[in-house]
Order: C-alpha cells, then sequence, then structure tokens
C-alpha cells in the first residue's frame, strides 16, 4: 500500500510507508513520519536534530470487515540554536484519543444512525469513547452558534446517558429546538454555572420550560428569579399516567386474590389516548372500564387533565385546575389520584403560567 493510498484513504498525510502486516483480526500499518520540513516551534529554526524515537499506535477506519491500526514512529526533535525538544504531533491525529481524525469521522457517521452502544459494539470501543467523540461534536456544533440574547423560550430537560442510572441535563431554545448546551448530572450545582451565564446574557428570556423537578426549579428561581416557569404538559402527564398504573397494580392484586386475571394487557389501553385507539381496542376500554370503578374514575380525570391545556386564557386555567383537584381528584376518595392533586397544588403557578 503506497503513501497515497494511505492519504486519499485515510488522510495519513506525511508519512512515510513501511509495510502491511495482516493478522487473524487486524491490519496494522507500519510507517514512520516525514519530518523533514519541520521548524522550531519556538525560534523557528531550521537547524534541527533527532534525538530518540517511540512507535505509537492509532486506531484507523476498518478495511475488509477488520479492523486497522497504525503504527507510526516518530522522532524527538532538538533545535540548536534554543535548545528546544519537543515531540511532533502529526496533524492527522485526534487532539485527545489514540486515533486518526478519519476514524472518529466514522464514528460520527455510524452514530448518526444508531445507539452509542451498538456502534460501539461494531467498532471495538467503549461505550464512554464513543459518548466523548459525539459530546465534543455536539459542543463543536453549538458552542458558537448560539446567540444567547436571541433567546425567549428556554426548555430544560434531562435524559439517561447510561445503564448506572447517570444523567444529562439539555438546555434548548424552544422556537428552533437547538441544543444550546449540554452538561453531565442533573443537580443544581451541575447547571448553576449555565444559569450564572443566562442571568447575563440573555437578556430576553422570558420564560423557562420544565419539568417539576425540585433541583431545576429551585436553580432557577434563584439565579434567574424574573422569568416565569412553566411546568411541561409532558411530564404533568407523566405524573398522572404513574397513577393511572399504580392503581390498575393494585386492582390486579385484588382480582388475583379472587382467582380472577381480567386486567392483564390492560395498561396500554389505560395509558393511550381514547382517539388513538382502533374501534375494537375501544370497545375493549370501555369494557374494563364499566367493570372496575377505582380505574373508570381515574381514566376520566386523565382525559378531563388533557383538555386544561386547550384554554383559552390565564383564569380559564385557574378555574379548570381548581375544579379538577378539589372536585375531582380529592372528591375520588382514590389516594393515588389525591397525590397527584398535591403535587398540582404545589406547583399550580407553574402550570397556569
Amino acid at each position: 500500500m503506497s503513501a497515497s493510498m494511505l492519504h486519499y484513504a485515510h488522510g495519513l498525510r506525511g508519512i512515510q510507508y513501511k509495510s502491511t502486516v495482516y493478522t487473524d483480526g487486524s491490519i496494522i500499518i507500519k510507517a514512520i513520519l516525514d519530518q523533514t520540513k519541520e521548524t522550531c516551534p519556538i525560534c523557528k529554526s531550521s537547524r534541527l536534530h533527532f534525538k530518540d524515537s517511540k512507535e505509537r499506535h492509532f486506531k484507523m477506519c476498518p478495511t475488509s470487515n477488520k479492523f486497522c491500526w497504525l503504527h507510526l514512529i516518530i522522532r524527538r526533535r532538538y533545535c540548536a540554536d534554543c535548545f528546544h525538544k519537543w515531540w511532533p504531533r502529526p496533524s492527522f491525529v485526534s487532539s485527545q484519543r489514540r486515533m486518526v481524525r478519519t476514524f472518529e469521522k466514522h464514528v460520527l457517521r455510524l452514530v448518526s444512525g444508531m445507539t452509542l452502544e451498538d456502534t460501539a459494539k461494531l467498532l471495538g470501543l467503549s461505550w464512554h469513547t464513543v459518548r466523548d467523540i459525539h459530546k465534543d461534536y455536539l459542543k463543536r456544533k453549538y458552542s458558537k452558534s448560539f446567540e444567547l440574547k436571541k433567546l425567549i423560550y428556554l426548555g430544560i430537560d434531562e435524559f439517561s446517558i447510561g445503564k448506572n442510572h447517570d444523567y444529562m441535563t439539555i438546555f434548548i431554545d424552544l422556537d428552533t429546538s437547538q441544543i444550546i448546551h449540554a452538561v453531565e448530572g442533573r443537580t443544581k450545582e451541575v447547571i448553576t454555572p449555565f444559569l450564572k451565564k443566562l442571568a447575563k446574557k440573555a437578556i430576553g428570556l422570558m420564560a423557562i420550560a420544565m419539568d417539576m423537578s425540585g433541583p431545576y426549579k429551585s436553580a432557577v428561581n434563584e439565579f434567574l428569579p424574573n422569568r416565569d416557569i412553566v411546568f411541561d404538559r409532558f411530564h404533568v402527564m407523566k405524573l398522572m399516567n404513574k397513577a393511572i398504573d399504580e392503581i390498575r397494580r393494585e386492582q390486579h392484586r385484588i382480582y388475583k386474590k379472587q382467582g380472577e386475571d381480567v386486567l392483564k394487557g390492560s395498561r396500554y389501553l389505560l395509558l393511550s389516548n381514547v382517539e388513538s385507539l382502533e374501534p375494537e381496542r375501544r370497545t375493549g376500554l370501555q369494557t374494563l372500564l364499566e367493570m372496575n370503578a377505582p380505574l373508570a374514575c381515574a381514566h376520566m380525570l386523565k382525559e378531563q387533565l388533557r383538555e386544561f391545556w386547550n384554554q383559552q386564557n390565564h383564569h380559564d386555567s385557574v378555574i379548570f385546575l381548581v375544579k379538577w383537584i378539589y372536585c375531582g381528584a380529592f372528591e375520588s376518595g382514590i389516594n393515588q389520584l389525591a397525590k397527584v392533586a398535591k403535587t398540582l397544588l404545589h406547583h399550580h403557578r407553574g402550570l397556569t403560567n
């Protein structure tokens, strides 16, 4: 394989190709870094000498379904004028990882259509390495492209990034759906630095949408006290659906003690929006609700709560919420619904905003 072929296929500019070694699962390309045109980075002198050398290994894009490695010999340089010593760093090598830049681009291409875990397995990398490559790419792409002074409506959300309950918090411009910042964790401490930045630069920020998380609310109230907090629909309905599922499991246990299994497979029917169900499933839901009063009451209140976001103004939304809490959930006598009502009452300002 010639040096020109290596440059074309892997972007390896400025090397002297030596040989290729084939093993059972890998292809190893051996080369020497071409250092004939180097100058001293301190004094720009060309009077340089070679000191010692070392071989470094860099991961490359797979070839013929085999892992591919570059074993590159690099020689340390010594300047005869200013006596500076240094190890040259090839331009085609990643600044942070033992891999060439074309391999990082290959990882990003795969991540755009696959999960991080699947990409890691395919390329023989750790999940954390793939995540860090993708995270660095997002930082480069978005760090300088958004002007905070243009931000009007901000969304704060979290998502899981691992199997050990690791989370990441993201900040989103709700007008464009663009992620403008991301940070690992979901505590008040990790989001505070960006909130302080928003307090200084986001002069047009009017409202912030989030879930009913205590740390988020506390941090926003402290550092952005004059902005409206809005609790988003998704997390409110998620809270309601959780309550319905708890009622379903409770009723299921009661039926099981009686030797009946009538609620098996009913979770989907109860949590789906009625209008999204096919006709035969709607019939099944109606039969289910007719035979169980607690589930019928919970389902009715869930459907009523969905209408909260159809209210035309602040006054109507307040009246609706008060009626739903006091005349609906509390009057039902069902503990799970009362718990939801207390949560919504505690967060009423963020809901009606």
